[in-house]
């Protein structure tokens, strides 16, 4: 590929980001009322974390082990089998690492990624997670505009927010920073 043809194509990625993170940033933030959900925890290196969060949902800490991230992927969902209700509502989506990914190397000096405090949005039911597939779906397959993204967004999905404060840190030692104990609090609302 040639510099004009790959600059070419990286615009049209970073236009399509930008798309994105408009349409997201227009998604219309449920409030149901109630308390928010608050979960305290510790998870070591390797080991995954689980705690219900009311409205039938879990929230969880995967470990990952990739070469990109040494942690966890924060995650929301009805079960084990569908834990994506937060990374389907949290940017960027499907372009690297994002909020709900805690890596060892985010803690490095000069760093440009999200720090003690990890802030995502999760939809709390199985339609509302449609309403966003579908419409992520059709904006792949360049069917649907960004303004178009955010109305649909806007009628039929809620989304929640949630905060993850790293209260507590244990590193190994090696050459790559790997977290050896996090602990955490979580608010749900």
């Amino acid at each position: 590929m040639g510099q004009a043809s790959m600059a070419r194509s990286l615009s049209l990625y970073c236009g399509r980001c930008a798309i994105v993170l408009a349409a997201l940033a227009a998604l219309p933030v449920f409030v149901s009322g109630a308390r928010p959900i608050r979960i305290k925890g510790t998870v070591k290196r390797g080991e995954s974390f689980r705690h219900k969060a009311g409205d039938g949902l879990m929230f969880g800490l995967d470990p990952t082990s990739g070469s990109d991230c040494q942690g966890w992927q924060v995650w929301v969902g009805p079960s084990e089998q569908a834990k994506t209700y937060a990374s389907i509502a949290t940017t960027p989506r499907r372009h690297g690492l994002i909020e709900t990914d805690i890596c060892g190397s985010d803690f490095r000096k000069n760093v440009n990624r999200p720090q003690e405090i990890r802030q995502f949005r999760f939809v709390a039911t199985r339609s509302d997670y449609q309403v966003l597939e579908k419409a992520y779906e059709a904006l792949d397959r360049n069917a649907m505009t960004a303004e178009q993204l955010s109305s649909e967004i806007s009628r039929h999905g809620h989304v929640r927010t949630g905060t993850l404060k790293i209260t507590g840190l244990a590193f190994g030692v090696g050459s790559q920073p790997i977290i050896e104990r996090l602990d955490f609090t979580v608010e749900l609302d």
